[in-house]
């Protein structure tokens, strides 16, 4: 019974094996060249398609930058192509070709109506034929070096993809003429309407160094980009027949990219995923058979930033046309409200204008609040206070005599009053901005405190904001008690940026925690579901005693109220801080300083203000910059007022 049931088994799995083999003796043998036909007259084409990039928000949800959808027109390269050799450049596979040479008919007979579409988009679009001939001629040449390079390498004729693919002529669109061109198809033959998303920014010059701009990448950046996705690609844990990875695209050749503020620290979120189409196109006549296979573009994260607009338009109007910078953040946060950098950009324009922009004295595209370390000047007094109680070289017992002036081995330090301020202590020093009083302190606090106490509060090293290219400013070894003397007071190579200022009295004002200052709210899917929050990595409680901080605060108060910053209108405010002029060696040129927090007994808002390069001082020039701000803070005290 067995052996007849293996012989019916053995029978049936012969006559399918015989089956098998003359199906494919028929397919390879017999009809090859039938098939060989079809594959050659048919190729897979595949085209990508745009990813929409995310949207970036204010704390409020106000749109700051987003894609908008634009139009490109492309037209089929053998019609580029055509017009290219019509108008007598050469190309030389094409002139070396044999039915060219001995073809009776006309070009314009053989390859009719190919080149319609010049003096159609030209009467559409009203531009004039030779600018949409000069983009055919670079599509043109830049393919053919292409399909060169390609056949001299592989020794054979070669037809390239790109010779099936369609190449922009004319860009940003109008709605109106995209859809003449769609309900006219016919008319248009051998041309695409591609839809192209445009960077736009809303709010036009409204915190452009905190958004920053976007440019096309280089072909080295390009290369750079490609081997990264295709190293991807390559460690990408792909399992059974999952292909997701390879049906979506990196970057493309024209593709733009960020190159500063956020949209170049989140790049890599904010891009996206390109998608791909697969066609199956006919090689005669490149026409579309049919649509293989489609995957969507997967659309960048969203980006809501910490910034909260309002407080932006109000800290760039108090700023005005001052070269300088505004920071405005939550002391017990280091969520940044405001970052206002003057002179600045339109980052709509950049592209338009951007060697008029790179080359400009003024240097717009330069970020004070994070690049630009300069002398912190009387700003510094306060790490000096600091340094010196903590390590109890003085206390709020000691004095110091203030004639104007100090000498230490036969060098002269003066005071910025010619006459002195008498017998000073903590107390009114800081209110009073008395040099004097910092330099003898200096003398006997030494290099080594004051420089570990500067470090402790962040001097000479990046804030870790989430932005590119924060500066680190210095702090200077100090290997003599005259260095120590100048520094002390806020000079010498002492280098800081506003926002390391900024971070230091939001120290002071919310109990001693240096906080990490950021941007980063939350980035969405296109869900809405939050996909990250920002997680602080540097938060570091400072080893101040409380009866320090509060020597400090007095004093900070005791600035408006009776010292340095005291005619500024700033007590209305409750505002607490320093005045400062840092000093560039060149007369009638400083910097000048105004940094603190308001209101001084709950603390809502820490605030930089720096005005490089004017004749004036501290609270002369930010006095009123200050006084600006915090009516637009604190609207309520102004109607009380």
């Amino acid at each position: 019974m067995y052996p007849y049931r293996f012989k019916i088994t053995l029978i049936i799995f012969i006559v399918f094996f015989i089956g098998i083999v003359v199906r494919l003796f028929q397919l390879q043998i017999i009809e090859s060249n039938k098939y060989k036909g079809i594959s050659q007259n048919r190729r897979i084409v595949t085209y990508p398609l745009e990813a929409t990039r995310g949207t970036i928000f204010d704390r409020n949800g106000k749109m700051l930058a987003v894609d908008q959808h634009t139009f490109d027109i492309a037209v089929q390269y053998k019609n580029l192509l055509y017009c290219y050799v019509r108008d007598n450049n050469a190309v030389s596979r094409i002139d070396g070709m044999k039915v060219h040479k001995n073809a009776k008919k006309t070009c314009g007979e053989c390859h009719e109506n190919q080149d319609v579409w010049v003096e159609k988009l030209s009467q559409l679009l009203g531009i004039p034929q030779n600018e949409l001939l000069s983009h055919a001629k670079q599509a043109v040449e830049k393919v053919e070096r292409l399909k060169q390079n390609v056949e001299q390498k592989s020794g054979r004729a070669t037809r390239i993809k790109e010779e099936a693919g369609y190449y922009p002529i004319a860009s940003d669109v109008t709605w109106e003429k995209v859809i003449q061109i769609e309900i006219n198809q016919n008319s248009y033959s051998g041309i695409r309407v591609t839809p192209r998303p445009k960077r736009i920014y809303p709010q036009q010059e409204l915190a452009p160094h905190i958004l920053g701009y976007m440019s096309k990448l280089n072909e080295k950046e390009w290369k750079m980009y490609s081997d990264k996705w295709n190293n991807f690609i390559l460690s990408s844990n792909i399992k059974g027949t999952d292909i997701t990875p390879l049906l979506y695209d990196g970057y493309a050749e024209n593709d733009y990219i960020g190159r500063s503020g956020v949209e170049l620290e989140y790049e890599n979120e904010l891009h996206g995923e390109r998608g791909k189409r697969f066609e199956e196109i006919t090689y005669k006549n490149t026409q579309v058979e049919k649509v293989i296979l489609e995957r969507p573009p997967v659309s960048g994260n969203d980006l809501y930033l910490t910034i909260d607009t309002q407080i932006q338009a109000y800290a760039e109007k108090s700023l005005g046309k001052n070269p300088g910078s505004i920071i405005v953040m939550d002391p017990w946060t280091g969520e940044i409200l405001a970052m206002a950098s003057y002179p600045c950009f339109n980052p709509n324009d950049v592209n338009k204008d951007f060697k008029k922009l790179i080359k400009h004295p003024s240097k717009p595209f330069l970020n004070r609040a994070i690049q630009g370390a300069l002398p912190p000047g009387s700003i510094f007094k306060v790490i000096t206070a600091t340094a010196a109680l903590s390590t109890n070289r003085i206390n709020t017992q000691t004095n110091y005599e203030c004639h104007g002036y100090t000498n230490y081995q036969n060098i002269i330090f003066r005071c910025w009053s010619e006459y002195g301020h008498g017998l000073v202590a903590i107390q009114d020093a800081i209110p009073y901005s008395c040099n004097v009083f910092f330099l003898e302190t200096a003398k006997i606090l030494g290099g080594d405190s004051l420089y570990t106490w500067a470090k402790n509060f962040g001097i000479g090293e990046k804030t870790g904001i989430d932005l590119p290219h924060e500066r680190s400013g210095n702090m200077p070894k100090m290997t003599d008690t005259a260095t120590v003397m100048n520094v002390a007071i806020g000079q010498g190579a002492l280098l800081t940026t506003p926002l390391q200022l900024a971070r230091i009295y939001a120290a002071v004002a919310n109990g001693g925690t240096l906080v990490q200052p950021h941007l980063l709210l939350k980035l969405t899917d296109g869900q809405g579901k939050i996909v990250r929050l920002f997680k602080p990595e540097k938060k570091q409680k400072l080893p101040i005693q409380p009866a320090t901080l509060d020597t400090l605060r007095t004093a900070l108060l005791d600035v408006v109220t009776r010292g340095t910053a005291k005619n500024t209108g700033l007590e209305l405010y409750k505002v607490a801080g320093k005045t400062g002029t840092a000093e560039t060696g060149r007369q009638e040129d400083n910097h000048a300083w105004f940094v603190g927090y308001a209101p001084y007994d709950s603390p809502q808002y820490c605030f930089a203000i720096l005005v490089e390069h004017t004749p004036g001082h501290g609270a002369e020039i930010t006095g009123p910059i200050a006084r600006e701000l915090m009516s637009y803070l604190f609207p309520e005290l102004n109607e009380a007022s």
